[in-house]
């Protein structure tokens, strides 16, 4: 093991695209700075961090789990992780980048309740095999609109959430390694996906989203997602600036048999023994009925990413 941690000794292992020699940006962009504002303080930069993390996550998710192909990203690192951001050279790269840029002033607004990465198997798009979701809570909220239909929330996650707090930027940025760590064993505990399996961009919002606002790449939607009963989920970690706290859950049916359990994923960022009670409202979809009748429709949903036939994977 060198100096800078390599979360993936043989990215091809994990991906059913052939290899292909990634740009690196080891030397240039190893620092924080190069890639989130060095102060979290102000409620500006606390919300280009929160957003920042989306991006970056969510390129790490489609490359480990293989949704896209190694040309589609190049390797950065960031506190001695190496980790796989979207390559703007790359035509599809730069269309995902632009969906979540059109999602940063959902952020500022505080539009924006959860962003999810969902995985499905084709042609059925609801047919929902696993979820990466980023939920979001702003500045002094003490209660959360809870989307119960999606089947991913649990008291615990809700509580989670509302007890977390921002205390300084060095312990933000322990939470931030901590969380692409166990996202990264998380994907490693996960069987290979069907070969027919392709993914999308899903977007839920606050009370305080005009009625009318649709983020430029999305298409409304009158569903968000839902998960089998059956699934195994878990947090892998939650990240505050002074003004933002988000939480990463997932859900998956594809956790290999034995090995979930095995590993803990429960975040270090957060202790709930002495936490406030959380006030939450339980309703069916991300916000109250009677604050939802204006819209038409309340989600969001991008179109698919991976339209060609995916090549089925090598055995491990």
């Amino acid at each position: 093991m060198t100096a800078l941690e390599r979360l993936t000794p043989d990215i091809s292992s994990m991906s059913p695209h052939p290899a292909i020699k990634r740009t690196s940006t080891v030397n240039s962009n190893s620092k924080w700075e190069s890639t989130f504002p060095a102060d979290i303080q102000t409620e500006k930069n606390s919300a280009t961090f929160v957003h920042r993390f989306i991006s970056i996550t969510s390129a790490f998710i489609l490359d480990k789990r293989g949704i896209l192909g190694e040309k589609h990203f190049k390797t950065r690192t960031i506190e001695k992780l190496q980790i796989p951001v979207f390559e703007k050279e790359n035509s599809v790269s730069v269309r995902l980048i632009k969906k979540i840029d059109a999602l940063k002033q959902a952020v500022v607004n505080k539009y924006l309740r959860e962003f999810a990465v969902v995985l499905y198997q084709k042609p059925d798009e609801e047919d929902v095999k696993e979820v990466f979701s980023f939920r979001l809570m702003y500045g002094e909220e003490d209660q959360i609109s809870i989307s119960v239909d999606t089947g991913i929330n649990s008291d615990v996650f809700s509580q989670n959430l509302a007890s977390a707090t921002f205390s300084d930027l060095g312990t933000t940025k322990q939470y931030f390694v901590d969380a692409i760590r166990k996202l990264h064993r998380c994907i490693k505990h996960l069987e290979t996906l069907p070969a027919d399996t392709d993914a999308s961009f899903r977007i839920s919002f606050t009370e305080h989203a005009p009625k009318d606002y649709m983020p430029e790449g999305f298409d409304e939607s009158d569903k968000f997602y839902e998960i089998a009963p059956e699934m195994t989920r878990d947090q892998f970690g939650i990240l505050c600036g002074n003004h933002h706290k988000l939480q990463l859950l997932a859900a998956s049916q594809f956790w290999k048999p034995g090995d979930f359990g095995n590993t803990t994923f429960n975040s270090l960022n957060q202790s709930i023994v002495d936490a406030p009670t959380l006030k939450t409202k339980q309703t069916k979809g991300v916000e109250k009925k009677s604050e939802r009748v204006g819209r038409r429709f309340p989600y969001g949903q991008s179109a698919t990413m991976n339209k060609g036939n995916r090549k089925t994977p090598e055995p491990d």
